[in-house]
């Protein structure tokens, strides 16, 4: 039976979220079918690129939060002293 290849099932594949026969099946279809193989090679590629992601805030958006929570301190220390 020829198996039918998504490319849901390529992605499954780079993440390695497939059987080991299914692995054969990609591998050789991927061998033959130029298309999904460039398909492979860039998820493969945004995959790498993920780990190079920024996970901290700019300095502009800290600043942003910070003047936010002094302005509302000061505005709650404000009511306060008024009760």
């Amino acid at each position: 039976m020829i198996q039918t290849f998504t490319q849901n099932d390529i992605l499954r594949y780079a993440y390695e979220e497939t059987s080991t026969e299914e692995n054969q099946q990609i591998e050789e279809l991927l061998m033959h079918d130029h298309e999904l193989l460039l398909f492979y090679l860039d998820i493969m590629d945004l995959k790498a690129g993920l780990t190079k992601v920024e996970l901290q805030p700019s300095t502009r958006v800290t600043d942003t939060i910070l003047e936010y929570s002094r302005a509302s301190r000061q505005k709650n220390q404000s009511r306060q002293e008024s009760y």
